[in-house]
């Protein structure tokens, strides 16, 4: 039936591009929820899966429904496959859910079906009409990394939209224990930029900045959230670093005291600490010459190419401290995060640039791939 398909995103092969076509609209399976996809923005990472680069073939089978970042609206929630079953109006279990506002499609299923683990327990007053985001790391509770609440860097990790169908779609289905309920207090599109200013949360504070002079390499989203959180966090100043024009002019906007192509060979070793968010393998090195003796990197950027140190030269001879950062903390990022948007000390929607259709997803990915762009939203 026509009302059963939704339009999405789908990495259908094993080659560069994507479909855009319909398909039929997801069922939450025990312990999900099925969201309306309200506002999804596009990842650094979506432009690898376009273009299949190697670490996509390596995360990813096709056929998938891309996608990991979003605000939706929550349609069902499936505590118990066999109640839920009974309270879809008798509906065959396998058959598609058709979406509904209504409370009594999944709302009214006892709450002692619920999942028991501590991790949840926040997280166990959503209800249909409620906007949720998605965090990315799909932990599986079981691992030693999940018993010591490592969950970010779960042994058994799946991800959001890699490792399972995401949300370029016009639904999507979250499992509960990674759904993130969020305040009605933060603007509708800065919902869908939690995750990577989430990212930026996590950097800036492993760094702890407070009274420091900091570098950001590479001036892309989250480099742009790193910023923005390192002045709230009061670095004594915040300089960053890349070679588009178009991204020095949104990050002077946006609050960085200053901004340049190029560092200058002046100020190498005078950076108390360095936020590598490039992965590029010159910026890389800029970081450590600029880093001064036993100050702080943080490594955020994901090298395209295999990196060579010098590890007697940096590590030991400058007796460096380097940390790196993969996603955020669950759920203890989230809620700083959430807590920096509702104070309004943190205005994310300044580096959403562009706004798309999902039907214009090819426009947005060429649009992104110029890099002439900050945040780029797809609207459901």
């Amino acid at each position: 039936m026509k009302d059963d398909l939704m339009l999405a995103v789908v990495k259908e092969k094993p080659a560069p591009g994507v479909a855009i076509k319909k398909i039929p609209i997801p069922k939450p399976k025990k312990g999900e929820v099925l969201v309306k996809v309200k506002y999804a923005s596009i990842c650094g990472t979506d432009i690898g899966i376009y273009n299949w680069i190697p670490w996509a073939a390596a995360h990813i089978k096709p056929p998938l429904v891309i996608g990991h970042e979003l605000v939706g609206e929550v349609i069902a929630i499936n505590y118990d496959a066999k109640s839920t079953d009974k309270r879809a109006g008798g509906a065959k279990r396998g058959a598609p859910i058709k979406p509904q506002r209504s409370e009594d499609l999944f709302g009214a299923v006892e709450r002692q079906n619920l999942p028991k683990s501590e991790i949840l327990q926040n997280h166990q007053d959503i209800k249909i009409g409620d906007l949720v985001s998605s965090e990315t790391h799909i932990f599986c509770l079981n691992c030693y990394q999940c018993t010591i609440k490592n969950y970010h860097v779960c042994e058994n990790m799946k991800l959001f939209g890699i490792g399972r169908d995401g949300c370029f779609a016009e639904y999507a289905t979250i499992p509960f224990r990674t759904t993130w309920k969020n305040s009605k207090k933060i603007p509708l599109k800065a919902m869908s930029v939690q995750e990577p200013l989430g990212n930026a949360v996590n950097v800036v504070t492993k760094a702890d900045v407070k009274g420091k002079k900091v570098l950001v390499m590479g001036l892309g989203p989250t480099g742009l959230c790193a910023g923005m959180v390192a002045k709230v966090k009061g670095a004594r100043e915040v300089v960053g670093v890349n070679r588009r024009p178009y991204r020095r002019r949104l990050a002077k906007k946006i609050g960085f005291d200053r901004v340049t192509d190029k560092l200058n060979p002046n100020e190498y070793g005078t950076f108390d600490v360095v936020l590598e968010m490039s992965g590029n393998r010159l910026g890389i090195q800029v970081g450590l010459d600029a880093v001064r003796i036993a100050g702080k990197i943080i490594a955020f950027g994901i090298p395209k190419e295999d990196i060579s140190v010098d590890w007697g030269k940096y590590l030991i001879n400058k007796e460096l401290s380097i940390g790196s950062i993969f996603g955020r903390e669950i759920w203890t990022t989230w809620e700083e995060t959430s807590n920096l948007l509702k104070s309004g000390k943190i205005d994310v929607t300044k580096i959403i640039t562009h706004e798309f259709k999902l039907s214009e997803f090819e426009k947005a990915m060429k649009v992104m791939k110029s890099g002439e762009c900050g945040k780029i939203l797809l609207k459901v």
